[in-house]
């Protein structure tokens, strides 16, 4: 498995690079909040579909920063992982210790926090009908579920997590808790008006990203028995990258498409993702990942594999 102190010197984080990346996220703010601010509607709307993508942009932050390889300096993956978690409505400790799960176990379906409720689809006829439903109406119900059940249910947490560990995440849940009962009191109004709207366009566009990862590719189940975690590299072939337009994925999604390569190297930041090649096809195009994807039934999706239906990507 990589560790920080094996990456070439080429491919190891920097502060310059990293900060440098945060313009785009700068301008989308400033941009989205400004044309909100307008009366008239077409142009507010323009305004929340901008700042939706400044809100799909702290997840991707966040998510680099709690591997603490998106700055070299830890301070800085810290401070500004806090933020971009507070943003993102994502507690920064209880990503990292439940993401560091997922890394883990990735290749163990029923091991991975993250996927070990997606072993059978549920035997409820109404559930069942509901996540279709939701599904191809774009509603995005399976990325509420990741987010609130994996970083936000203390009762699950507590599973993986020693007591220490434990604590600390439940002490920063409270703390997250707090803090959002208190600008929601000084600042509701403001907050509806320029954030709720975007934040909700947001939760569909991270649904579509999420989806791709993990979902409908054939991955072993432990069923119960002693396994060991899987190396970073064999990883691979249990985890799906997209592409898009390069400049696209650089920069708006700083290079997050690129999930194989992740998990292979998650030590590297993603500004320098794209450098790493591991002589594998690059598909899916999202385009295609998206129209084949939604032609399915969301339990099929969710809960079947290629094994199962036939469909690959």
């Amino acid at each position: 498995m990589t560790t920080r102190k094996m990456i070439p010197s080429h491919l190891k984080a920097r502060n310059d690079l990293a900060f440098y990346s945060l313009i785009i996220p700068l301008v989308l703010l400033v941009s989205g909040v400004g044309l909100s601010t307008n009366h008239d509607w077409p142009l507010y709307w323009i305004g929340q579909v901008i700042l939706s993508f400044f809100f799909l942009q702290t997840f991707i932050l966040l998510h680099e920063c709690a591997h603490l390889s998106f700055f070299k300096t830890r301070f800085f993956n810290i401070v500004m992982g806090h933020l971009f978690g507070f943003l993102s409505m994502i507690p920064y400790y209880s990503w990292q210790q439940m993401h560091n799960q997922h890394h883990r176990w990735t290749g163990w379906r029923d091991k991975d926090p993250t996927t070990e409720t997606t072993t059978k689809p549920s035997s409820s006829t109404t559930k069942n009908l509901i996540i279709n439903i939701a599904w191809r109406l774009f509603i995005p119900v399976f990325y509420l579920s990741y987010k609130l059940s994996n970083y936000w249910n203390l009762f699950k947490i507590k599973r993986f997590l020693n007591q220490r560990k434990y604590n600390k995440v439940k002490t920063q849940i409270i703390m997250y808790f707090i803090m959002y009962m208190l600008f929601n009191y000084f600042f509701g109004e403001l907050i509806v008006h320029f954030f709720i709207p975007s934040f909700t366009i947001s939760l569909l566009l991270k649904e579509l990203i999420i989806m791709t990862q993990h979902s409908h590719i054939e991955i072993p189940v432990s069923n119960k028995k002693e396994v060991k975690p899987i190396s970073y590299l064999d990883q691979v072939k249990y985890t799906r990258s997209f592409y898009i337009n390069p400049y696209l994925a650089k920069y708006f999604l700083f290079n997050f498409n690129l999930h194989e390569a992740h998990h292979a190297y998650p030590a590297i930041p993603a500004y320098k993702l794209s450098f790493i090649d591991l002589d594998i096809p690059k598909k899916p195009k999202f385009l295609n990942w998206f129209i084949k994807a939604k032609k399915m039934k969301g339990v099929n999706y969710i809960f079947k594999t290629s094994k199962h239906t036939g469909e690959t990507f």
